[in-house]
């Protein structure tokens, strides 16, 4: 039985029904990528340094080794864990990065920084609440979001990302303000010179109507059951689908 759903759920589904179905129904356990363990490690370093300071080099060792911990089945392929270590060192060794880094001052609520907030949005039509969590709201009372990146981020792809709109809408529907339905994006660049973007976009309150019906659509697919598959995603092929074995992968 789903008590909930949340952002990255959803996101699944709308690239996938079938993988939304593997994860989510049938359970088939998975490996854990190496993005996911990079992204959780980093996430957890940067909010913990924004938040009370500190060393990044011993923070980061902090929480890679915390995240090591957790994961039991990690994806290496051809790679190893201390490649990745030393790519997280690498970056926050960056004086961009740092400098950046410093500037992010979070709001605080009885002196506790507003980090990985939990919110939770209830769609009209759709009987479970949508979960997730803020990575920051900073001293202005703008949410934001840490992301790492292979390339630098275009304005236009941070305007047409979709979920600012869902923690915009989760925010105000509990009655958190968010100034001009500003968004900011932190996006840090794994590149040979790492660098450090700050891109604010707004959204129009039209978007969370949209957000809305998209959501509610998705659980009538869960509801009734339709879960096809689709080839044609960038998903679809055994590098980046952890369902390819059990899915596509059987007939070919």
């Amino acid at each position: 039985m789903i008590e909930h759903l949340s952002y990255s759920s959803i996101s699944l589904y709308l690239t996938c029904p079938a993988a939304w179905r593997f994860r989510y129904v049938e359970e088939v356990p998975t490996a854990t990528s190496t993005a996911l363990v990079f992204g959780s490690a980093w996430h957890n370093t940067v909010e913990d340094y924004v938040s009370n300071g500190g060393e990044l080099a011993a923070l980061w060792e902090k929480h890679w080794n915390a995240q090591m911990e957790r994961e039991a089945h990690v994806d290496w392929g051809t790679e190893t864990p201390e490649q990745h270590y030393n790519e997280g060192l690498r970056i926050l060794s960056a004086q961009e990065v740092r400098s950046a880094l410093d500037k992010i001052i979070p709001k605080r609520e009885n002196g506790t920084a507003i980090i990985e907030k939990k919110v939770s949005l209830l769609v009209p039509g759709v009987p479970v609440p949508v979960i997730g969590y803020v990575d920051i709201i900073t001293e202005d009372g703008v949410p934001g979001d840490f992301k790492t990146s292979s390339r630098a981020w275009s304005m236009d792809k941070a305007a047409s990302e979709l979920q600012p709109a869902f923690y915009l809408a989760a925010l105000n529907q509990i009655g958190i303000p968010t100034p001009g339905m500003k968004f900011r994006h932190f996006v840090v660049t794994k590149t040979r010179q790492p660098q450090f973007q700050v891109l604010e976009t707004t959204r129009k309150p039209e978007m969370l109507l949209f957000l809305y019906r998209m959501i509610e659509k998705v659980w009538r697919g869960i509801e009734a059951g339709v879960f096809p598959e689709n080839p044609t995603t960038w998903k679809c092929n055994p590098k980046y689908c952890e369902f390819w074995e059990v899915c596509r992968g059987r007939f070919v």
